[in-house]
């Protein structure tokens, strides 16, 4: 497999350094597990990801016993959202990571060998704009109640920002979904300023006064919402909806086809679960989101996510509907152009755009539906609890 040596050493440096300060969902070492009695092979999977209310949907599977159901020892890698992609490539920590599409689109040239492998949660409303409380902007919603279309209502709000001030992160899925929308509707980049902070200190420094609006994801919306503070525009009305789910190379799918399917299908059975099981899953979420973090996630907010603000696909069939059928509402090619068209043509963070090729979903749905059908409903009897 050819690994850059830049993503090779900056991939190690960030793996050994996060992996002495991060905490874990399970036992993050790289070390394989023992067999698990009656299978005739055990695969070891460390996936490299980091504690959110949806990326925690995957240790159900440890937590119900269906990993080991399906002869899978999966242990998980917490670890900072940017750097997975190089712990993924690296060799020197998880062969499997947790991530949007886009971390794709960003890493690919630094080694070819990386892949996006399967999408299985539809990100419809992570991202919003809000403005603070008396500051004269209006919202998509205002404008729509007034008669807009749907079209119309977003260029107004668009309008309305030019010489604004918006906080987010440059150079990040963050900044993508306000300048593509501003793009969108045919001005320049500098139709608005900008203050380039990390999430948490542009919340901060929003809070404060800086700003005029402010780029928020999940876990920020409600809490502004709370304060008083307006949603301007949110979701689909920003930008085509991010793709989260799991990345790894094409050396590792080829040499673990069947048990990268198997992952995929404990991922189907755990949401199918979390859909008849809210309130526990709820709260087994929310208390492990918020020891791994210091965070205050609860029922109520888990479940103001869970198939609301997030889309989760049930099965295989669901997800060819959701993902892989052009014109859907989340139709992976738009999404991996438009990314690319952020990247490589906006903000020239990469020196080409990613290969459609390295974005497997399609290929991997094929294969899963040959394995396990379209149309599963259900799952597998636990051998633990939550």
């Amino acid at each position: 497999m050819r690994i850059s040596t830049r993503l090779r050493l900056g991939g190690l440096i960030a793996a050994l350094g996060l992996l002495a300060s991060s905490v874990t969902a399970c036992a993050g070492s790289n070390s394989a597990g023992a067999p698990i009695e009656g299978c005739a092979k055990t695969t070891n999977i460390q996936i490299a990801t980091t504690p959110y209310q949806d990326s925690l949907i995957m240790s159900l599977g440890n937590q119900l016993g269906w990993y080991r159901q399906a002869c899978l020892n999966v242990t998980f890698q917490n670890v900072a959202l940017t750097n997975i992609s190089k712990i993924v490539a690296s060799g020197h920590g998880a062969p499997v990571g947790w991530r949007t599409s886009s971390e794709i689109n960003q890493a690919q040239h630094l080694d070819s060998d990386l892949i996006y492998l399967y999408p299985w949660d539809i990100c419809s409303s992570c991202s919003a704009l809000m403005a603070r409380p008396g500051g004269g902007l209006k919202s998509y919603a205002e404008f729509k109640n007034s008669g807009m279309s749907r079209e119309a209502a977003i260029a107004a709000v668009i309008d309305e920002l030019h010489g604004k001030s918006i906080v987010t992160t440059l150079k990040n899925s963050r900044a993508e979904v306000i300048q593509s929308a501003i793009q969108g509707q045919g001005k320049p980049l500098d139709w608005a300023g900008y203050v380039d902070l990390d999430p948490a200190s542009g919340y901060t420094a929003f809070l404060s006064g800086t700003g005029d609006t402010y780029i928020a994801g999940l876990p920020q919306q409600q809490p502004l919402l709370d304060k008083g503070y307006k949603n301007l525009l949110t979701g689909s009305e920003l930008s085509p909806p991010p793709l989260n789910g799991f990345l790894t190379t094409k050396s590792y799918w080829n040499e673990n086809k069947d048990a990268l399917l198997s992952l995929i299908h404990v991922t189907f059975m755990a949401i199918r679960y979390t859909d008849a099981n809210r309130d526990a899953v709820a709260k087994y979420v929310s208390d492990t989101y918020n020891k791994q973090t210091g965070s205050t996630l609860t029922v109520a907010d888990f479940n103001r996510y869970w198939q609301k603000l997030e889309t989760y696909p049930t099965n295989a069939g669901d997800a060819q509907k959701l993902m892989f059928t052009q014109g859907a509402p989340a139709y992976w090619r738009t999404i991996w152009d438009e990314d690319n068209h952020y990247f490589f043509d906006n903000t020239h963070i990469i020196p080409a755009p990613a290969p459609a090729s390295a974005f497997l979903g399609e290929q991997v749905q094929k294969a899963y539906v040959a394995k396990y059908g379209s149309s599963e409903t259900g799952w597998s009897k636990p051998t633990g609890s939550l």
